[in-house]
This record gives structure tokens, sequence and C-alpha cells, in this order.
């Protein structure tokens, strides 16, 4: 028996719609509607999108079970703010019902919504909410203190003038050959830095003053003007770009540590090398500067403490470790007797570390642990010493004075449960009296928790057992306190 041909389907195609607009409260407002249905009465709610003939509303109350697709809409009105965007009827198209949203689609079957209307009430809300942000601005502005806007405009003034007679030096010999261009720029740098620095700490000092007894929101409020005037020329130097520009999210990164202990005249220009001479110069600077000597003196002393066996050291939040790079070049003979952990949670500078460290390690015979791993893990740890083993020093030059009081202790309890018995830490914190901190703080958006000597050794009231001493010291500046404690 034949069978009859039976054609395909024609394929559906789908069809160009019209683009809809939705409605950005943020921008324009609620846009709202409002109609009258023959059995569920007037109906009103927010528009959530429209186009030139359709739209979708977000009813205030659910109309019920009598709204169905195909109902129609009459005294259909469109109100965006005072402005009425459409007058007239509409037919319900379709109805959702999804979890925490009603939604009803409507057709317009008369005329068509304003749209132009539409967008020029979003220009003028745009314009409003820009012009209420500027006002808003010059109020705050009115509270910005006469006299410190005068030490801004002077310091502002005198950095573009410093900048512009540095550019016009560094042209003058734009096209001598290298060694004649280099030798030129260092004798520049040699005469006018002690001025430069000289300028830049009395600045300093002056901030400090100014802003003396600030409260937090007064502090944020000159931070903003600072920021806004004066940032700028400083962050043409390398180090204090990076630092309030954070790549890595935070400011104290490894290359920024880096930039400390390596030759402080770079930049792009004679203007950014000179700043960077003066931002590398700042007290908190020095201090950092300063600890590298001041822990390879803890190492070695500790060292000829115990004349046998291994010396295991473990550095927490340890950055480049430069002081153990330091200490192996100068003292090769020491590192046969050296069992190092390096820890930090910033992957490129464990990986740092490895590239540096590790042929000095194989050289010397110093056995170097490269640990990446978070502060937390130390933290959430039952027991310090079964992570780190046990050590006869520990230290952390960086890292406590970024953790609030309760973790400050408890990882301080971690860390003293992995010293072997005779062992101590050293602990390091920026103190309260630094006078780089208003510097920090202004111009770098680099904040830290500044603690007193005091303040630290309250820190140890919760080891277990009592150690054998407490005490704190600090590096030669005194801005870098050490807080120090035998097991």
């Amino acid at each position: 028996m034949a069978h009859a041909f039976v054609a395909p389907p024609s394929p559906r195609h789908a069809r160009f719609r019209a683009r809809r607009i939705t409605v950005d409260f943020n921008k324009l407002g609620p846009v709202r509607a409002s109609m009258v249905h023959a059995d569920a009465g007037r109906i009103e709610g927010e528009v959530r999108d429209l186009s030139l003939h359709g739209l979708a509303v977000e009813p205030s109350t659910p109309p019920g079970p009598t709204l169905f697709a195909g109902d129609r809409l009459s005294n259909l009105e469109i109100d965006c703010g005072e402005r009425q965007l459409f007058r007239g009827t509409g037919i319900v198209r379709r109805i959702s019902d999804a979890p925490n949203q009603f939604t009803i689609g409507i057709e317009l079957t008369s005329g068509g919504i304003d749209l132009a209307e539409l967008l020029r009430e979003e220009t003028r809300q745009g314009f409003t909410q820009r012009l209420r942000g500027f006002e808003g601005e010059l109020s705050r502005l009115a509270h910005v203190g006469p006299t410190f806007k005068a030490w801004v405009a002077d310091l502002r003034t005198e950095l573009e003038a410093l900048k512009k007679f540095l550019t016009t030096e560094e042209q003058a010999y734009a096209n001598e050959d290298l060694q004649t261009r280099t030798e030129s720029e260092r004798e520049i740098l040699d005469m006018i830095q002690p001025r430069i620095l000289q300028r830049m700490l009395l600045a300093r000092e002056q901030l400090n003053e100014l802003v003396r007894g600030f409260s937090e929101e007064e502090h944020e409020l000159h931070r903003a003007y600072l920021k806004k005037h004066v940032v700028p020329l400083f962050t043409e130097a390398p180090f204090a770009r990076r630092a309030f520009e954070k790549p890595y999210g935070y400011a104290g990164d490894y290359e920024m540590m880096n930039m400390l202990y390596r030759d402080h005249r770079e930049g792009d220009s004679l203007f950014a090398r000179a700043m960077n001479d003066y931002a590398t110069k700042e007290d908190a600077a020095v201090a950092n500067i300063n600890r590298i000597e001041f822990i390879q003196g803890l190492i070695t002393s500790r060292l000829n403490a115990k004349p046998d066996g291994t010396f295991r050291i473990a550095s927490i939040g340890c950055g480049p470790a430069f002081e153990i790079h330091s200490l192996l070049r100068s003292n090769p003979e020491i590192g046969s007797r050296l069992d190092v952990a390096l820890l930090d949670q910033d992957e490129r500078s464990i990986t740092h570390c490895e590239r540096v460290l590790a042929p000095l390690a194989k050289a010397t015979g110093a056995r170097i642990h490269f640990i990446r791993e978070s502060v937390r893990s130390l933290l959430t740890a039952r027991d310090g010493a079964q992570l780190l083993g046990e050590r006869d020093l520990i230290y952390s030059a960086g890292l406590f004075d970024y953790l609030g009081d309760r973790a400050f202790r408890l990882l301080l309890m971690r860390l003293y449960d992995a010293l072997a018995a005779g062992g101590a830490m050293a602990i390091g914190n920026v103190a309260s009296h630094n006078s780089s901190r208003w510097v920090m703080e202004y111009v770098l958006e680099w904040f830290l928790i500044h603690r007193s000597a005091s303040d630290l050794e309250s820190m140890c009231s919760d080891l277990d057992p009592r150690p054998r001493s407490v005490s704190v010291t600090s590096e030669p500046s005194g801005i870098n306190l050490f807080l120090l404690v035998e097991r």
C-alpha cells in the first residue's frame, strides 16, 4: 500500500523583537504604571522594562486569579516622576508568576510610549544626580580648613615648580651620550637631593601638626582633598606609586621591600627619581631598611649562643627574605647549620625567594623551605609546632601591624607553641610615634595598626607556659618596635 507523502513542518524562525529598555532606578528613579481590569479592578505597580508598544509591570499587590492573558486593560497610564509617558489602553500578553516576582507583560493597543521623553528624563535625572554630587563635594570642601588648603596649595606649587625645573635640566642633556647624561643627572641629584629631602620632611612635620587631633571623619575628608591635589605628583615616584596602587591588593609587598634595599634613585624622569629618593628616606622607610641588620644581628647572636647543631629559623610573612640573602652572602660558613622556613601567603613572594635563595642554599649548604601558606592556616591550627616544626628563632618583621588585637594574640600563641625550649620570638610592629604615619595614610593610603611598647607586652598575657622573658626593643630609628619573647 502506498504511503502518502507528508511534508515536514516548516522550521520556525525567531523573529526580531523590539529592544526592551530596562528601567535603571539608580539613573531614572521609579517608572510607575496604573490600569483598570474589568474583574481585578485597579492595578498599580512599577515598570521593569518597556519598548514603544509594550511594557512589563510588577504590581504592588498581585491582582488575583481573575487576570488572564488576552484580558483588556483600560485607563492605562505610565508616569516617570511628574511626567506622563503614556495614557490609553492595553492588553495582557503574558503573566509571569516567578517566586517573589509577579510580572504582567502588556501590549499597548492605542498609540505608544513617549520614549523620547523617557530618555530626556533619564538625562535630566542623571544631570541632577551629578549636580547633587558636585554640590555635596563643594559642601565637603567647605569643611576642609583654610590652613590645610593653603598648605596643600603651597606644596603643590613647589612640587610643580620642581618638576618643571628638573624637566628643563633633563632636556638640556637629552641629546648627549649615555655616559654624559648619566653623570650629569647623578650630579644634579646629588646637589638638589638634600634640599628636596629637607623641604619634604618639613612638609611632613607641618602635616603632622595640621591633622593632630582629627576625628576619623576629618581624616577622611582631608585625605580626599590631598589625594586630589597633590598625590599625582608624589606617585610619579615608583615606590610611592606601587604603595598607592597596590597591584597585589596590599601595600608593602615583596617588590616594595626590594625597592628599599636597592638603588633608591629609580624612575622615568629626574623628578620621579628625586621623589623616589625622598620617599625611600621617610622615617618609616628607613626603619624598614634597618630591620635587615637588626634581624641579622638577632640570628647571629642566637646562633652563637647555640654553638652546636642545627639552628632552626622561621620567618612569618617573609617577603623577599633579604636578611637571609644578605646573611648567607656575607657569612657563607654558617649555611650548613641553618634550617630556614620562609612562609608567605603571596605566591609571587615565595617564587621570588626560590629564585634568589635557591642558588645560595646550594652553595652554602643551608636548608631552606619555601612555604606558600596563608596566615589563616596558622591562626586556625591547634598546634603551631606541628606545622612549623620546633624552631630556635621565629621572627615576623612586617605582618603583625596589619593584625587586630585578637588575631595578634592568637597568632602569637601559635608561634610560641612552635618554639623550642630556650627559643625566642621577635615580632615587629610599627610604633605609635611613627613620624611617617600621616604621610603613609594621606599620600599612600597605607594603613597600619600602630602600637606602643606596653601594647606589645600586653599581648603576651595568654602565653603558656609563661615566657622566661618578655621585652621590647627596636631597630636604630625607634620606629619599628620588636617584641622579644623567650620561652
